[in-house]
């Protein structure tokens, strides 16, 4: 198969190519040569910005294309606009984001999206975020019809993870001593390892697939839902099972102002906990299959402990996510000095 990949040395992208290698095809990455920019000599390389000088997409055909890096539908429909008549079918690499309200649980893929105030807009936030890629998705089905498939990550991780979320927990763990556990170790949780990300949405570039799925884990039917006190405590005993859990509960938490999802990664409040319940059902009939969550953790530690002390090495830094030590301990310090009546 011949596939052109727009983005492709960074995380899921990287993975994208690898697999896409190991499988033979031949591969096109278009990128800005920023990140990892000698990796993958086998593959032709295309250095353009989204926003800018597409021509270098004027040559060529590909059986399918896997679009990692649109963030605003205008990146959609200009490389839409050069590819036209070139490709067999379109991949749009979204986010369960998109949703318009994350509160409930078992969101399917026929949910209502979220809408912007200035569909306009092309500032990335997130407050913008999801509806940005809800219109993101409206133009590469505009574009591509029935030869598109639009695939709706919930937090992807593992090694080469540039945002630091899960990376976080399992840097935190290695640290040892008492951790500061957010909300209630009942509570779900979902993720997907990159590399799973990766092979199913390969699988479907092979097959021509199309439709919407949501695409998060853990995906085996026969799994209970992942809950938070699971993640952490199957982190602590791969990790480093010297470490110990404390449980802050989620009241005190905002109280003492710790935001959810970068303070504490993974962590969402009750609000928004249809976020990490997403029904997968449909990418699960299609052969979504995700390996065990001690292989991520393991394989994601032992990538972080191989990182310079400044931070990860894959690409532009990106902010800080996660407590500091000071911060974690004071917190702690806190909830261990609450009223006795607040402890009963």
């Amino acid at each position: 198969m011949k596939l052109l990949i727009l983005g492709g040395t960074r995380f899921l992208g990287r993975h994208l190519a690898e697999q896409a290698l190991q499988r033979g095809h031949q591969l096109t990455l278009l990128h800005r040569g920023r990140s990892g920019p000698a990796l993958f000599p086998e593959a032709t390389h295309l250095l353009a910005e989204r926003d800018g000088d597409l021509s270098v997409l004027d040559e060529g055909t590909w059986d399918a294309v896997i679009d990692t890096s649109a963030y605003v539908p205008r990146q959609v429909r200009a490389a839409a606009a050069r590819l036209a008549g070139r490709v067999g079918s379109y991949q749009l690499v979204s986010t369960i984001s998109v949703y318009g309200d994350i509160k409930e649980p078992g969101l399917s893929e026929d949910a209502p999206l979220a809408l912007l105030a200035d569909p306009a807009t092309e500032t990335v936030d997130g407050d913008t975020y999801g509806g940005l890629k809800a219109l993101c998705e409206q133009a590469a089905l505009s574009a591509y019809g029935r030869a598109c498939l639009i695939a709706r990550p919930g937090l992807l991780v593992g090694p080469h993870d540039p945002t630091g979320r899960f990376t976080w927990w399992t840097t935190r763990l290695q640290r040892g001593g008492e951790v500061l556990a957010p909300g209630e170790p009942g509570a779900p949780v979902q993720f997907i390892d990159a590399r799973d990300a990766a092979a199913w949405l390969l699988m479907q570039a092979e097959r021509q697939g199309a439709g919407v799925f949501n695409l998060t884990g853990p995906c085996a039917p026969a799994e209970a839902p992942l809950t938070m006190g699971a993640f952490l405590e199957t982190g602590r005993w791969v990790v480093n099972p010297a470490a110990y859990l404390t449980w802050a509960d989620e009241a005190f938490l905002l109280r003492e102002k710790v935001e959810p999802w970068s303070d504490l990664p993974v962590w969402v409040t009750r609000e928004s906990a249809g976020l990490q319940q997403v029904d997968i059902r449909r990418a699960v009939a299609a052969g979504l299959r995700c390996r065990p969550l001690e292989q991520t953790l393991a394989d994601t530690a032992a990538w972080a402990s191989a990182q310079p002390a400044a931070g990860i090495a894959d690409g532009p830094v990106r902010p800080p996510v996660g407590l500091t030590a000071e911060r974690e301990s004071a917190l702690l310090a806190a909830w261990h000095a609450r009223p006795a009546e607040a402890q009963a």
